[in-house]
């Protein structure tokens, strides 16, 4: 939002020829505002409306036309950061200021409707000139500056283009030596890269940011960065409250790609950037809730295509308007917002990546942030290089290549993704792009080769266990929504609705603890969402005045999990598929298909709180997503030895969930009831022996146990 500050306003006289010293915005020393410089000779001066741009000393200004003898101009300035603009008149080439200056973060080539109507109003009520006119001229001067910025700037003459910092469109791994080029591969060709990426994330500069948990969220966006190096684009945008590390995530991982990072993006300054083809990513570093409604943006999802953009412009030569027609790209976009609900259509094209803002995890951080002292003097005394692992996951993803993906089980994947949401016809997909990503991240670990000259890379059942085990939470974020907050603030909604009949906007913000306008917007979304919804009968009953909303539940919605869905895995038939198609269609391919994947368990003895276990294809982890007749299958003679070497209880591999349909009442639930619940409604599914590992540090396991057993006979739990 920008800001107004400055002294004077519209209705003031304008000030004399001679002006006055103490004027902090045209002062007698700034000759660069009391009369434009001579007109330059040199041909490097840009024109603009057949005039040149007049240069100041921290800015420059552009001439709008001439009215009732005058000629009126519009100036911007940079100083300390900001950018200051304002309309001139001149008259008898003497310049009068007419109303106050404008402050604002960026300069007129970004949109900022607020400080554009302002100029709109100002120079319409000094000099009656229409306002739809002045418009269009602020719509023209935003291009022609987007255009000319560098140009425009005063230390342009100073830097020759040679020296620019531009993205280089050619091949990055050209400038790597080829012995470095085999240690790099050699790290692609690690059975536990994810876990060195998870390090290389974490061992960084105290200066520079590191991430330390957020397993879900930063291996989701390192997937779908790497995608967008090869070809494939998402919209990906990390959500939670403030102060939470989203930005920090987003900047981390971004940083690992050819990134255009900016703080806004207006329409226009996207229809005319000039260098999206040479970046693998547009990263906005905060989205606010009404910028989601923003068309061009959504606009550059992968389903859309892109977009082509025509705008008026005027041809400086005729004088006449003409339409330009611009290709926007299909782009990468990473944005972050603490919006409680998105704009719909741009929910529907996005990644939603919850950020972790639990206890546990503010925990991890802090203990890292006060480590900052110690992990200078290592970095000072040569110690320690923390970017080392950094630099090389970031050489090695250029050495990746461009494969056609082949998933051979893809037939299957319509058993296992939820058909109850209409939209999971559009979010069904990405599943397919997270396992096709997976892949070329992994390329140098799957069956490569070229079919009929085209190069090609199967997918592995590894890839589909990346993208449900480690995408599963982003996926159940954006098929339902959801976040963290939203999942947490139901049971309180409910809890209120069963004690007192009604939740309002006020009992709500008391009990969260949080302000009005957060409780507003939770309840807001469940309404919108069909969860509750507002009724004046129980207003009235209650004798509740003025202008405040009565909710109550609607009884016909609950939240669940989508992804106990997913529960019709057959993993060795997935594996079975992939070793066929490879004999089939690869017939001289000698690639074997693993058993096993590294799959991230915390740990709080490790450095970066994280380890990366061998799990075999018969594991626990992926019992937790078959169904039970592949349970039946596995007690069968052929697999006696597995489940003797696994040694597994019966009773803690049990999933468990929260019952369908059963009335709870929030009001007198135990400490430990009220945590049972919560880790049931989070991303993940249960067994009773997760759920044991998830509460031990809280509670006694004989406890747990005890009441997930009365929860159960309760028909609370199934």
């Amino acid at each position: 939002m920008s800001e107004e500050r400055g002294k004077g306003d519209r209705s003031e006289t304008p000030l004399s020829n001679t002006l006055s010293s103490n004027d902090k915005y045209l002062p007698d020393a700034d000759l660069s505002m009391v009369a434009l410089p001579d007109k330059m000779e040199e041909p490097s001066v840009p024109h603009f409306r057949d005039k040149p741009v007049q240069h100041l000393v921290d800015g420059f200004c552009l001439i709008f036309r001439e009215y009732n003898d005058c000629e009126y101009w519009i100036c911007e300035e940079k100083k300390k950061g900001s950018y200051f603009v304002q309309w001139l008149e001149f008259r008898d080439s003497k310049p009068q200021k007419f109303h106050r200056l404008l402050s604002n973060r960026n300069g007129l080539d970004v949109e900022n409707e607020k400080r554009d109507q302002a100029l709109v109003r100002y120079l319409h009520n000094r000099a009656g000139i229409e306002k739809v006119e002045i418009s269009q001229f602020l719509e023209e001067v935003g291009i022609f500056i987007g255009e000319n910025r560098y140009s425009l700037s005063p230390e342009y003459d100073e830097t020759s283009e040679e020296d620019n910092d531009t993205l280089e469109a050619n091949d990055e791994s050209e400038e790597i030596p080829e012995e470095k080029k085999e240690e790099l591969v050699e790290i692609l060709k690690r059975p536990d890269l994810l876990s060195f990426i998870d390090e290389a994330l974490y061992e960084r500069s105290p200066d520079d940011g590191f991430i330390i948990g957020e397993m879900e969220s930063k291996h989701t966006l390192n997937f779908n960065c790497v995608g967008a190096r090869l070809g494939s684009s998402t919209i990906n945008t990390l959500k939670g409250a403030s102060s939470i590390g989203k930005t920090n995530t987003a900047n981390v991982v971004t940083g690992l790609h050819r990134t255009k990072k900016v703080g806004s993006l207006s329409d226009t300054a996207l229809k005319y950037a000039d260098d999206l083809h040479n970046i693998d990513i547009l990263y906005i570093q905060e989205t606010l809730e009404e910028e989601f409604k923003n068309k061009e943006t959504r606009l550059m999802s992968a389903d859309d295509g892109g977009f082509i953009a025509e705008t008026t412009i005027k041809n400086p030569k005729t004088g006449e308007f003409e339409v330009q027609q611009t290709t926007i790209p299909v782009k990468t976009l990473v944005t972050t917002t603490t919006a409680i609900e998105l704009d719909p259509e741009f929910a529907s094209r996005n990644f939603i990546i919850p950020v972790d803002d639990s206890e546990e995890q503010t925990k991890r951080i802090l203990e890292e942030n006060f480590k900052s002292t110690e992990k200078k003097l290592q970095e000072i005394k040569g110690e320690k290089d923390f970017n080392t692992k950094y630099m090389d996951l970031k050489d090695s993803y250029s050495l990746l290549k461009t494969y056609t993906v082949l998933i051979p089980y893809e037939a299957d994947l319509l058993e296992i993704f939820p058909t109850s949401n209409p939209r999971a016809r559009r979010d069904s997909k990405k599943l397919m792009q997270l396992i096709k990503e997976s892949a070329l991240l992994f390329q140098f670990q799957r069956c490569r080769a070229e079919l009929n000259d085209q190069p090609v890379l199967v997918a592995s059942w590894a890839d589909l266990a990346h993208a449900i085990i480690l995408g599963g939470p982003i996926l159940e974020a954006t098929l339902t929504g959801f976040d963290k907050r939203l999942i947490e603030a139901l049971p309180v909604i409910y809890e209120l609705i069963d004690e007192k009949g009604y939740v309002t906007t006020k009992s709500l913000h008391k009990k969260l603890k949080k302000s009005s306008k957060y409780a507003w917007q939770i309840l807001n979304f469940f309404e919108d969402n069909g969860y509750i919804y507002h009724d004046s009968d129980t207003k009235r009953l209650f004798g509740i005045k003025g202008k405040a909303k009565v909710y109550i539940k609607t009884g016909a919605r609950e939240y669940k999990n989508l992804l106990l869905a997913i529960g019709n895995i057959d993993w060795f038939d997935i594996k079975n598929k992939e070793e066929k198609f490879i004999k089939e269609q690869i017939p001289n391919s000698s690639h074997q298909v693993g058993e096993h994947i590294y799959l991230p368990h915390y740990d709080p003895t490790a450095p970066n709180k994280v380890v990366y276990k061998q799990t075999p294809i018969h594991s626990e982890e992926f019992g937790i997503y078959q169904n039970k007749a592949i349970e039946d299958v596995k007690t069968s003679e052929s697999y006696s030895e597995i489940l003797k070497n696994e040694s597994r209880n019966i009773e803690s591999d049990k999933l468990v969930k929260q019952s369908e349909n059963v009335e709870i009442d929030y009001r007198n639930l135990t400490a430990i009831e009220k945590a049972i619940l919560t880790e049931l409604a989070s991303f993940h599914k249960h067994t009773i022996g997760s759920l044991i590992d998830e509460l031990k540090s809280r509670f006694q396991t004989v406890e747990i146990r005890k009441t997930i057993i009365d929860m159960e006979g309760s028909g609370w739990l199934s």
